[in-house]
């Protein structure tokens, strides 16, 4: 089993999710944090799921209604590790990784 690591720019995207919701739908902020925690644990078992991007990572895509979210990932075989870089809304622009 794949351990599960988030960068420092992850969880900020996290919190930037979190905050817009809490901003225009207050009562799914939570729910959408725990989906997408959810549906990163996935990895844990499935690293390989997500479709692969540019330079050797991983997107894994986790559906919310109509639309949902991106978490740009990658998988070192070596140590079993899964590094989440970021995740962002579909409907957003690509990923930064700055």
């Amino acid at each position: 089993m794949a351990r599960l690591i988030y960068a420092q720019r992850a969880l900020s995207d996290l919190e930037r999710l979190t905050d817009f919701l809490l901003d225009t739908e207050p009562a799914m902020a939570l729910e959408t944090v725990e989906l997408i925690a959810e549906a990163v644990q996935i990895l844990e078992h499935h690293p390989l799921i997500g479709r692969p991007t540019e330079q050797g990572m991983r997107e894994l895509v986790i559906s919310r209604g109509r639309t949902g979210y991106l978490a740009l990932y990658s998988h070192n075989e070596t140590h079993d590790v899964v590094l989440i870089f970021a995740i962002r809304h579909q409907r957003e622009a690509g990923h930064t990784l700055e």
